[in-house]
């Protein structure tokens, strides 16, 4: 039942796009063909799938599937290599929240190759005690007012009423993307401040999907625990999971590739090669044990509980101001930094016996990790877009469609 009304949302609205925009788009004709071709018709294998969807990409892609192990059962490419760095767009937003939820656990000394982020060391604040996603703006930020009372928890699930102001809410800050490299402690709180003076909404009673909660999330975390994102990355990240430093960037304006300082683009601007991503992904499928850039297991990279928060439904009862998927009827809900795509999406307890929780990037990126399966899989694509969009579409839209017509052809694989 969700596959098929997955497929007709999506057929829909590839199609309204289609008949809205032909007539003002010259468009590739043997892309939309293909593309087409897919929703009318089907592919039976994954190769002939992923060979049908990689002919309409800008710049080639890849697939791999790992199961419960976190061992690779399948892998394909065209052009884009698995060890290739490239923005993931939204794919970030995974990333930061494990990146947050690392810091909790290694300042509470239960989580382990933490760098300097030691037992204590992410007390500092405004009101100083130990980070959690309890914590509010007004303890570690000292704000005051309406949005006194955010907490890190709400940040990363987009309910802390921070929207970017005016129409739906969906933009960000101008401040965020445009921050110069190697930005100062005023500079940074110059811009949340930004974010905080704009917002309309009321903390914890709205879902705004944008990039501004995470910019405050992120700046919380490096007052917290005195120290810059960067250092902050690098040591939870980068150096356990054995990431290339200087490929692994984060900047300000992903689009572009100039050198804007990007800790607070915690909602878009990460680098990452899709291969390594799986590595940290594996840690929520192991309930913890990431894996390095060699295969080998990384222990008690995240704590048990911190695995269950990131996948638990964060809404608490916040109602939907903005979500690119709402607009077609479909009301997926959000964990930390992911979404929580199932068939009941308003009870958590009847969600989690199908869901699939994933953080989709807007460029295509498309990581996704079934835990009642017991397997993950990453779609790797950069289309910004000119090809695989059709100059119609998000390439994410292509990117939903080639998952969920693929997912049961995985399932077959894997037997369950």
């Amino acid at each position: 039942m969700k596959t098929n009304r997955f497929t007709l949302f999506v057929t829909f609205s590839l199609f309204v796009l289609f008949v809205q925009c032909q007539k003002f788009v010259e468009t590739n004709k043997e892309a939309r063909s293909i593309l087409f071709a897919g929703i009318l018709g089907s592919c039976f294998s994954l190769d002939t799938c992923f060979d049908q969807y990689v002919k309409t990409t800008d710049e080639g892609a890849s697939f791999q599937v790992y199961d419960q192990n976190g061992s690779r059962i399948y892998a394909r490419q065209s052009v884009l290599d698995y060890n290739t760095y490239k923005p993931i767009a939204s794919g970030s937003k995974w990333v930061t929240a494990i990146t947050a939820m690392r810091a909790i656990d290694c300042n509470a000394g239960s989580a382990g190759t933490c760098g300097t982020v030691t037992a204590g060391s992410c007390n500092n604040g405004a009101v100083a005690g130990a980070i959690t996603l309890s914590r509010t703006t007004a303890q570690v930020l000292g704000w005051t007012g309406t949005y006194a009372n955010v907490t890190l928890r709400q940040l990363l699930s987009f309910t802390s009423g921070l929207n970017a102001g005016g129409g739906n809410g969906s933009g960000q800050a101008s401040c965020i993307s445009t921050l110069p490299l190697g930005a100062s402690d005023t500079q940074k709180n110059n811009c949340v401040n930004d974010i905080r003076d704009q917002s309309t909404g009321t903390p914890g009673a709205l879902y705004q999907y944008n990039s501004n909660h995470m910019a405050v999330a992120q700046r919380m975390l490096e007052v917290a625990c005195n120290k810059t994102w960067d250092t902050l990355f690098t040591q939870l990240i980068v150096t356990p999971l054995g990431w290339d430093a200087s490929q692994a960037v984060w900047r300000g304006n992903f689009r572009t590739g100039e050198d804007t300082d990007g800790s607070l683009s915690g909602a878009y601007g990460l680098f990452i090669s899709p291969s390594h991503y799986a590595g940290m992904l594996n840690a929520l499928l192991t309930n913890g044990i990431a894996k390095d850039s060699s295969g080998v297991n990384v222990n008690t990279f995240l704590t048990s509980n911190s695995v269950t928060e990131i996948l638990a439904d964060q809404y608490n009862g916040a109602r939907i101001g903005y979500s690119q998927f709402s607009a077609f009827g479909y009301r997926w809900q959000y964990g930390l930094g992911n979404w929580r795509f199932c068939t009941v999406t308003d009870v958590p307890s009847e969600c989690d016996k199908d869901l699939v929780s994933h953080s989709i990037g807007i460029n295509g990126f498309f990581p996704w990790l079934d835990k009642n399966r017991n397997y993950m899989a990453i779609l790797a694509v950069n289309n910004l877009g000119r090809k695989n969009g059709l100059n119609l579409l998000p390439p994410s839209s292509t990117s939903l469609f080639f998952a969920e017509t693929v997912r049961p052809l995985i399932h077959a694989q894997i037997g369950r």
